[in-house]
């Protein structure tokens, strides 16, 4: 090998070393920075994947609920009214079967709609995600899947209104409380999910006494798979 051989190797050999750190020290920043976005965003992912969550199990909620359940319902099935001579109440008595019934139908066609949801995940471009009203649809697609988990408790409610002069109307829900666990890539969080939905109600005709009406519901509660 000539002097000017062996002058060339050791002027190249530093540049290589120099391009191969410089590469390291570049693909540790872009990583760096790629782990310091992530951090950043995934608050906001979680926050809307929790929101979208919240949503779409109240709406498949209600729908059996009214599909499958609050149809079938008349108020006189559910509460027996006793009156004067009058027409004045004077007690309502539950119908322990028949809400029983209600109740059993409701947490059934909950678990069929909430097992419904696993099986169709959802997706959050991540415009929305960095908060970009320009660029809200735009973007990678993060996959969100939902499962059910936990307990869903199911209870009956009720309210009195004003429905008109001398007039009262008593309303009859169906609560249901129930949880989810929304899957992010990375990450995962439960959301409570609880949503009312009125089934029947009646009209009274003068006054109502606070005593005659003062109806305790039962409730029940079934683990989801």
């Amino acid at each position: 090998m000539s002097m000017r051989q062996r002058r060339s190797l050791r002027r190249t050999a530093p540049r290589g070393i120099i391009s191969f750190f410089a590469l390291i020290i570049f693909l540790f920043l872009v990583i760096q920075g790629l782990l310091m976005i992530e951090r950043n965003l995934r608050p906001a992912v979680l926050a809307i994947a929790k929101m979208k969550a919240d949503g779409l199990a109240t709406e498949a909620i209600n729908n059996a609920i009214l599909d499958k359940v609050a149809r079938n319902i008349h108020y006189k099935d559910l509460i027996a009214i006793e009156q004067d001579e009058q027409g004045r109440i004077v007690i309502a008595q539950i119908n322990s079967m028949e809400v029983n019934r209600v109740m059993a139908e409701t947490t059934l066609a909950t678990r069929e709609a909430l097992l419904s949801l696993a099986d169709i995940p959802f997706e959050i471009p991540l415009g929305e995600a960095i908060d970009s009203y320009l660029l809200a649809t735009y973007g990678p697609k993060i996959p969100v899947k939902l499962i059910p988990f936990g307990r869903v408790n199911t209870k009956l409610i009720d309210s009195f209104e004003e429905a008109g002069i001398n007039q009262t109307r008593h309303k009859i829900y169906l609560q249901v409380s129930a949880e989810v666990q929304i899957v992010v890539p990375l990450i995962s969080s439960a959301v409570e999910v609880i949503t009312s939905v009125p089934i029947t109600d009646a009209i009274f005709v003068g006054e109502v006494p606070d005593t005659a009406i003062n109806l305790q519901f039962p409730s029940k509660s079934f683990a989801l798979p």
